[in-house]
């Protein structure tokens, strides 16, 4: 009989997907800043990698996209919306192009070559303010979900979108995010702080073929975000405007633990419904919303073990979720279950100067950014 190697065998898993082979728990305990930028005038809003993982682009408050070389660490380009202002880049299948949200005049969401700074092609048809913006990481598509109650998948090609989806009960003031997941297949829509619904790709006029309530979960706090968890997509992360997140069975919609950090808050007013007037609305459910970064400011590892959340005081906390989704997980499907509540793991040694309102983990290089008013590149030692 053939004796296995030890070194070898660890060599193959290595090759086989060696950012995930390498993600141990010393590992993200010691990410540190390698590099900061300080090239935005106003707060940056969103953070995308390119499918390589060699590039990244930011929006910012100051109405500029800029895109990084994230090998090198450099700064490679910087255009601007002034007219139109510019939020939830997200770079497409199709080479050398962006797709993003307008924050003023209108609410359409603009197609750009970033090679020649030329708009390709305007997606028309949301009538309020776009809070999801996703490229499909299968198809030549676009996803995107505004407070209008409407969620559409565009075709890179076409100026009408080839499918709409309307969540079951409308939105109103609760707010609206909606995300692929990793298949293409699946959209999960998150409506305010009430119900979660997936829906079928290819039949969305069916309406969603499993949908939860999440009344209980989240309390008074809003939706501001809505993620797949790498690399299966079989949990789903709600980031809320109360600073918690809450981690959900994708299957089932059950509920499987609150991640909550003591030190930080998410919007302003606590997250609660009613504004401090007495009354909500629309305009009101995208104030907290944003106050929360449409949940821009948090990511999960490649191998879908850990959560890094940006916080309002400026740090980076982390999570370990493993222990919530692996095979030894908690059997949530006994009456006796009780979602654990989740204190961070530890923090960061570095921080930036005001709240953390975008934080993306880098799927295919050891690196994860942040964003405040500056850009940080948290690396390990060996990084670069």
């Amino acid at each position: 009989m053939d004796t296995i190697d030890p070194k070898a065998e660890a060599l193959n898993i290595l090759r086989r997907n060696p950012l995930q082979a390498a993600l141990t728990s010393n590992t993200i305990r010691g990410f540190h800043i390698s590099k900061q930028f300080s090239d935005n005038s106003a707060s940056i809003t969103s953070l995308d990698y390119d499918p390589s993982g060699n590039k990244c682009i930011t929006t910012s408050s100051d109405e500029s996209l800029r895109i990084y070389d994230c090998v090198g660490g450099k700064r490679q380009q910087v255009l601007y919306s002034k007219k139109y202002g510019c939020n939830l880049a997200q770079f497409t299948s199709q080479a050398g192009c962006v797709a993003y949200a307008s924050t003023k005049i209108n609410d359409t969401i603009r197609y750009l070559s970033y090679d020649t700074n030329q708009y390709i092609r305007y997606f028309v048809g949301h009538s309020r303010r776009v809070t999801s913006l996703q490229r499909s990481p299968t198809a030549a598509t676009v996803l995107s979900a505004a407070l209008d109650g409407i969620v559409n998948v565009w075709d890179l090609g076409a100026v009408k979108p080839v499918s709409t989806v309307t969540p079951v009960g409308g939105v109103g003031e609760r707010g609206i995010a909606a995300a692929f997941d990793p298949s293409g297949m699946v959209i999960a829509v998150a409506v305010g702080s009430a119900e979660l619904q997936l829906y079928d790709v290819r039949e969305v006029a069916k309406g969603p073929f499993k949908s939860q309530s999440v009344l209980g979960v989240a309390g008074h706090a809003l939706v501001a975000g809505i993620r797949f968890v790498p690399p299966l997509g079989d949990h789903l992360l709600l980031a809320m405007t109360d600073g918690s997140c809450h981690l959900f069975d994708s299957f089932s919609l059950q509920h499987r633990a609150s991640l909550r950090d003591p030190s930080t808050r998410g919007a302003v007013n606590g997250g609660n419904p009613v504004a401090a007037n007495g009354t909500g609305g629309v305009d009101w459910a995208l104030s907290q919303m944003q106050d929360a970064h449409l949940g821009q400011n948090v990511t999960v590892t490649p191998d879908g073990k850990t959560v890094v959340v940006g916080g309002q005081n400026g740090g980076i906390s982390f999570w370990d979720i493993s222990g919530c989704t692996g095979a030894e997980a908690l059997d949530y499907s006994t009456p006796a279950f009780q979602p654990p509540v989740l204190a961070p793991d530890g923090v960061w040694n570095g921080s930036h100067d005001g709240p953390v309102g975008v934080c993306a983990f880098n799927p295919h290089i050891m690196e994860c950014i942040t964003g405040a008013q500056s850009l940080a590149i948290w690396t390990t030692p060996s990084s670069y």
